[in-house]
């Protein structure tokens, strides 16, 4: 709170209701909510060094003013329950009412989030930018998902993952890979009910074929600490694929 009333002293930043929520209203800020949940968590167990480069980062990305939007810089981002539950509370606190960010299920608490891309920060697409650019939903939408899916590796054939896993890494809105649910029905289809996806950032994604029993409850710890090591996870989960949707691995 203290770096971020130093970079804008024209705004009033104080504690919420809840542990590592911060209000934010004045200057240039309508009132706004700003979760510190996930970054609390990396630095718990991140060094000095990384929490404090990381803290930096996430107050110089939250006080930038987005970029205005295009239609050129539409795209969609995946994110789990806990990212919408806060896009959730941004609506009910907006004065001028109506989505924040347009949204659609996936199945397992995972979402396809329609953002905006710039170089330094995302920003999220609802209402007020939809009118902005002239847009309704559907057509955006279309758009933005055209311009991601452009941007993303292409899956493995789906009978190559009876033979080996399948590791994507280092590409931006790679977690945007689930968003394809048509995509990963055929690879579940040939894969079989084991197969499994996880995403744990937007540059790692990582699946392949394990069965249900102690091997995965190891493997599940294995990600949840890549999770924590990740200053902007997406989700800690186990993803199989059921009926079209995701689910979470019991």
């Amino acid at each position: 709170m203290q770096r971020m009333q130093e970079a804008q002293p024209d705004a009033i930043f104080k504690e919420g209701a809840e542990p590592l929520v911060v209000k934010v209203s004045g200057g240039e800020w309508e009132d706004a909510v700003i979760n510190l949940h996930r970054i609390h968590g990396f630095c718990e167990d991140a060094s000095p060094a990384d929490c404090e480069r990381v803290k930096a980062e996430f107050v110089e990305r939250t006080l930038t003013k987005p970029e205005k939007v295009t239609a050129k810089s539409l795209r969609i981002a995946v994110r789990d329950q806990e990212y919408v539950d806060y896009i959730g509370e941004l609506e009910v606190q907006a004065k001028e009412g109506g989505s924040q960010a347009v949204r659609r299920p996936l199945g397992g608490g995972l979402y396809a989030i329609l953002v905006s891309d710039a170089p330094t920060t995302v920003s999220l697409v609802g209402a007020k930018g939809l009118s902005e650019l002239g847009m309704d939903e559907q057509a955006a939408w279309a758009q933005a998902w055209q311009q991601t899916r452009a941007i993303l590796p292409a899956l493995p054939d789906p009978q190559s993952f009876r033979e080996k896993s399948a590791a994507f890494e280092g590409e931006e809105y790679l977690a945007s890979l689930l968003a394809d649910l048509d995509a990963w029905q055929k690879i579940s289809d040939a894969a079989g009910p084991d197969f499994f996806v996880t995403a744990v950032s937007d540059q790692f994604v990582f699946a392949g074929i394990m069965p249900d029993g102690a091997r995965l409850a190891d493997f599940r710890k294995a990600v949840e600490e890549d999770c924590r090591a990740s200053p902007r996870c997406v989700s800690p989960d186990i993803y199989r694929f059921r009926d079209g949707r995701w689910v979470i691995a019991p």
